[in-house]
């Protein structure tokens, strides 16, 4: 490692979690409470920071300073959904004929514009790595960025192997009494990087900080289990959809640390987007060589990446009673 190396924290004061949810609370906190109602976001804890995504796009960086809560979104979000994004010049000056920026936020109206402008940045890989998190209790953290360098944050739009080890998603797997996580690089089929094995080169840097940071990645995902423990609390205290009594207390259970949670070092490699005939032809070899280096269990390799990391894991209630028995176990 560098000299530049820093710690991996995921962390939020109680102070900063009453902070949002004062916010989310009060009269100008509708920004939030979209927010938080939309099923489509995903809510990713930072160190005292929290970025919000929808199609492996930051929508809102939420900062705390001040005793203020300070969401920051990227001006190409503001743009308008019906407008051409690209401004003429006429005469020496560029013609804006109608407004191509958000101004105010407009409840309900505003995100989905946002969320309308940010579609078009998704490329078919941040879309199929959407697709495969959406609606899977197991996902807890995604754009996962180790970072060589104290200037890279999760959502910079950096050369990744120069800057960073970013990992793409965090997932709990029941293993036992207790629960794995394990760290998932997602990759679409027309990625050259699959067949000129610099993908195995990825995974090992990746082991590499796995390794290294084991006993930071226990303490930071403790942190993120009882922020979405808390988060969901929110929401079912603002009248949204949140996850049930027995959920809310599970994920409290693993942040107190009475359920085990084990790091597994060894990242995992999930394959998704390609037809048929391709899965018994070039896919075909390609799979053999990564099972023989990774073995069958580090490789989830499917069409359809909105069947998700595991056969069977987005199934409504999956994570509840995974969790429920495994408390059962613990206690």
């Amino acid at each position: 490692m560098e000299a530049s190396f820093r710690p991996f924290v995921r962390f939020i004061s109680e102070k900063q979690m009453q902070l949002l949810e004062e916010t989310a609370k009060g009269p100008k906190g509708s920004w939030l409470c979209d927010a938080l109602g939309d099923p489509e976001l995903f809510f990713a804890l930072r160190d005292e920071r929290i970025d919000v995504y929808y199609r492996g796009r930051a929508l809102y960086s939420i900062e705390f300073s001040g005793g203020k809560v300070t969401p920051r979104t990227h001006v190409k979000y503001l743009v308008l959904d019906d407008r051409d994004p690209y401004i003429k010049m006429r005469n020496g000056s560029f013609d804006y004929k109608h407004q191509y920026l958000q101004g105010d936020y407009q409840e309900k109206v505003s995100l989905r514009q946002m969320k309308a402008a940010a579609k078009t940045f998704s490329g078919v890989e941040s879309m199929g790595v959407y697709a495969a998190i959406k609606d899977d209790p197991f996902v807890i953290d995604v754009e996962v960025a180790f970072n060589r360098s104290a200037e890279v944050t999760e959502h910079d739009d950096l050369d990744v192997g120069r800057k960073q080890d970013r990992v793409d998603v965090v997932r709990l797997r029941r293993a036992g009494g207790g629960f794995d996580l394990v760290f998932w690089e997602a990759k679409h089929f027309s990625n050259q990087e699959l067949f000129n094995d610099k993908i195995l080169s990825q995974l090992a840097a990746y082991q590499r900080q796995l390794q290294t940071r084991e006993e930071q990645l226990l303490t930071a995902f403790r942190n993120v289990c009882r922020f979405h423990h808390d988060l969901d609390k929110l929401r079912k205290s603002l009248g949204l959809d949140g996850g049930s009594e027995s959920h809310l207390k599970s994920l409290q259970d693993l942040a107190r640390g009475k359920l085990a949670l084990n790091v597994v070092k060894e990242p995992s490699l999930f394959v998704f987007g390609f037809d048929n005939d391709q899965k018994g032809g070039r896919w075909k070899g390609r799979k053999e060589h990564f099972e023989g280096v990774l073995g069958k269990k580090r490789l989830r390799a499917i069409g359809d990446a909105s069947d998700g990391f595991e056969p069977g894991g987005k199934k409504k209630g999956s994570l509840l009673m995974a969790i429920s028995k495994a408390s059962q176990k613990g206690s």
